[in-house]
């Protein structure tokens, strides 16, 4: 049994360095965000402009090269501690271990490359699979000692990517189900206070980063221009009847006109008969909401206010003016929301998939508390948290759903694993 653990502990070792020689063959990457990261700009979240300041005084004139072998030693690190985690809870044996580090491996290796990118998602993604191990972990072993050391690591995260507040319902979900089997609810009553005052913790750090890089007080401010965006993809002439103050009347109407001439409002589309107003809003989303939005947003600012200023202002403006907004076009809302979360999930075939997953576990696991049914149900809840926290404000593209693209994988090394095993025992 271990020779055949060490052969694949060596086989996970080569591709491993296999990863580490493409993505090193390969040259740093810098994308319109990266220069944002880089400089600070407030509208970024602190942790990984954070990592980036910390690479550069570190390394210098070889900081690009350090940030992508620190991000590609990183992955291999937390894609073995994942593996590690399954393999000693007995999720998986050796042979479907080998497997699913090449499935984690890929993002890093093809398509989006995330190691060799200098925006956030390769550090992210690193994170993000050391907290799903320890909630494999803790859900399997019902050892609360897991969440306590998972609760620094998410705090990490959120603060490099707020779009993984998913995991706070979905460990208070498994924080619940574990006291209601052990009937002990007051043994994890400390655990649930902390997973539940860890948002105001994270938005307190990033308050309190915003006041010693920038000056000011407050949460990073572009979560307006994020929601309003499919708001006014949808909105009608008419709906600046419900603001209140001209000033936002008056930014209404001129977005809405530009958006207009532009046939950028679904009202005035012209798309193929091959395509859908959806898709539209997911290609153009970018120019949407830089476009018509933000200029005419910040053409309404204070012409006296520095740069950070003007992005807190125009964050708190369009905040305000999001909601009766929302409440106007709901249904309309409702239907691209939905449209957008499809396309996340890979189409509808996918997105029935993974709710038929989750569901069928959940129904499997109040009949029989096996280790296959949490792990399967936990792996498909990942998807779907994620999909539709995207898909609130942005287009759900492979740049932030690939997170769990492993998923469907791995629940067929998980349920070939368990057939296995069940062949061998009998």
């Amino acid at each position: 049994m271990k020779w055949k653990q060490q052969k694949s502990n060596i086989a996970i070792g080569i591709l491993f360095l296999i990863a580490f020689v493409v993505v090193l063959r390969n040259p740093a990457v810098f994308f319109p965000d990266s220069q944002g990261y880089l400089e600070m700009h407030i509208i970024r979240t602190p942790g990984y402009p954070l990592f980036l300041q910390f690479a550069q005084s570190i390394f210098g004139d070889y900081f690009e090269t350090a940030t992508v072998t620190i991000q590609i030693l990183f992955g291999c690190f937390s894609i073995y501690y994942f593996i590690y985690k399954l393999r000693s809870n007995q999720v998986l044996n050796d042979f479907f271990s080998v497997c699913l580090a090449f499935v984690l491996l890929l993002p890093f290796i093809t398509g989006l490359k995330i190691a060799n990118n200098m925006l956030s998602e390769s550090l992210s993604y690193s994170l993000y699979l050391i907290i799903v191990a320890k909630f494999i972990a803790f859900f399997l072993t019902k050892n609360v000692k897991e969440l306590y050391m998972t609760l620094p690591i998410l705090a990490v995260l959120l603060i490099t990517r707020y779009q993984f507040i998913f995991f706070i319902p979905l460990g208070l979900g498994l924080i619940f189900w574990v006291s209601y089997v052990q009937k002990s609810f007051k043994k994890y009553a400390l655990i649930s206070v902390l997973f539940v005052a860890l948002p105001l913790i994270t938005s307190l750090a990033d308050k309190t980063y915003h006041k010693i890089i920038h000056g000011h007080f407050v949460s990073t401010p572009w979560t307006g221009m994020s929601v309003i965006t499919p708001i006014l993809f949808v909105a009608d002439a008419e709906d600046a009847t419900v603001l209140e103050t001209a000033k936002e009347k008056e930014f209404f109407n001129n977005v809405y006109q530009d958006l207009a001439e532009k046939q950028m409002n679904s009202n005035h589309l012209q798309v193929p008969s091959n395509d859908t107003p959806t898709m539209y809003y997911i290609k153009n989303y970018a120019n949407i909401q830089m476009g018509p939005i933000f200029k005419n947003g910040e053409a309404l600012l204070d012409k006296t206010l520095t740069k950070t200023e003007k992005f807190i202002a125009l964050d708190q403006f369009i905040s305000k003016v999001s909601k009766p907004l929302l409440f106007d076009n709901f249904s309309k809302w409702r239907r691209l929301y939905t449209g957008n979360a499809i396309f996340g999930f890979g189409g509808f075939k996918y997105a029935l998939l993974y709710f038929l997953i989750a569901l069928c576990s959940c129904i499997a696991l109040l009949k029989r508390d096996q280790a296959i049914y949490k792990i399967i149900g936990l792996s498909s809840l990942l998807v779907i948290g994620n999909v539709l926290i995207v898909a609130i404000g942005m287009h759900a593209v492979v740049r932030f759903t690939f997170y769990s693209d492993w998923v469907l994988f791995f629940t067929i090394f998980v349920l070939l694993n368990a057939l296995n095993k069940k062949r061998y025992e009998s």
